[in-house]
C-alpha cells in the first residue's frame, strides 16, 4: 500500500513567500507523517506559468493526481491549503478529486481551514492573539474573497470577532464580494479608529499582500485608509509563517488521514 498526502494550493510566485509558507507547511507534514510521500500541486495556471519561466515546475492538481496513480500510489489524501471552500476550491479542487476517484483505492479530500463552526472559534483566537494586541486602535485582516459569488466565510468570522467585542475587522480584496473596502471603512469610522494594523488573512505574503494590501499605489488598502486620515501599521507575513497557524493546519491533515467518514470522501 503506497500512501501520499497531496498538498494543493492556489500557488505563490514569490520564492521567499512560497518557502516561508507552503514549503514550510509541506516540510512539517512530511516530518509528522514519515510513512507518507508528500507532494504539492498549484491550481493557478498563471502562477505555474510564471514559475515555469524561472525553471520551477509545479504540477496542476490533475497532473499531480495522474502522476501519483502512474507511480502506483493507492491511498491518496488531498489536503487543500485554501482558507475557505470558495470558488477556486469548488471549481478546481473538488472537481479534480471527483474526476480521479477511480484511479485509487482510497482518495480523500480534506477540509479547508474554515469548514466547521469550531474552526471559526479556533481561528478567531489565533488571529486575535497574533494581531489584536498591538498599540493600534483596531486591526484589519484582508482576505481574498470570491469574484463571481458571495463567500460567507469572512462575514461569519467577523460575527465571531463582534461577539467577543474585538476591534478586528475582516475585509476582502475582491470588491464584488463582501466585506469590501467601503464596508470596512464604515466600521472603522464607527469604532473611531485612527490607527490600524493591516495584516493579510492569506496563507502567503504574495502579490495580494505586496500590491493590493500594502502597495504605494492609490488603489491599495494602505493608501485608501491613509487617504481617510488613518495611520496604518503593516504586517506582511502570511499565515503560514506562524507556528500557531501551522499547528491548526496540521490538525486538518491528521483529520483527513484518520477519517473514515464520507465527509472526506
Amino acid at each position: 500500500m503506497e500512501k501520499a498526502i497531496l498538498l494543493v494550493s492556489f500557488g505563490v510566485a514569490g520564492d521567499e513567500a512560497r518557502e516561508n509558507g507552503i514549503d514550510c507547511i509541506a516540510a512539517e507534514i512530511a516530518a509528522a507523517h514519515g510513512d507518507y510521500a508528500v507532494r504539492q500541486a498549484f491550481t493557478s495556471n498563471f502562477i505555474r506559468k510564471q514559475l515555469a519561466k524561472r525553471g520551477i515546475v509545479k504540477p496542476s492538481l490533475d497532473e499531480a493526481l495522474n502522476a501519483l496513480a502512474e507511480e502506483g500510489f493507492t491511498y491518496v489524501y488531498v489536503q487543500p491549503t485554501h482558507l475557505t471552500p470558495g470558488e477556486e476550491y469548488k471549481k478546481k479542487v473538488r472537481s479534480a478529486v471527483d474526476a480521479a476517484r477511480e484511479k485509487f483505492t482510497v482518495l480523500k479530500l480534506g477540509e479547508t481551514v474554515f469548514a466547521q463552526d469550531r474552526d471559526y472559534e479556533e481561528m478567531a483566537k489565533f488571529l486575535s492573539d497574533t494581531y489584536g494586541k498591538g498599540s493600534s486602535d483596531a486591526t484589519v485582516l484582508l482576505g481574498h474573497g470570491s469574484p463571481h459569488w458571495h463567500n460567507p466565510v469572512y462575514e461569519k468570522l467577523q460575527a465571531v470577532f463582534d461577539a467577543c467585542g474585538k476591534k478586528i475587522f475582516v475585509g476582502v480584496v475582491e470588491e464584488s464580494d463582501t466585506p469590501n473596502f467601503k464596508m470596512v471603512a464604515q466600521r472603522l469610522n464607527k469604532a473611531g479608529a485612527k490607527h490600524v494594523t493591516l495584516a493579510p488573512l492569506l496563507l502567503s505574503g504574495g502579490i495580494h499582500v505586496k500590491e493590493d494590501m500594502a502597495g504605494e499605489g492609490k488603489a491599495s488598502w494602505k493608501s485608501r485608509l491613509e487617504a481617510r486620515g488613518i495611520k496604518v501599521s503593516l504586517i506582511l507575513k502570511g499565515l503560514g509563517e506562524y507556528e500557531a497557524y501551522r499547528k491548526i493546519y496540521l490538525r486538518k491533515v491528521l483529520a483527513v488521514l484518520q477519517s473514515t467518514s464520507s465527509l472526506h470522501a
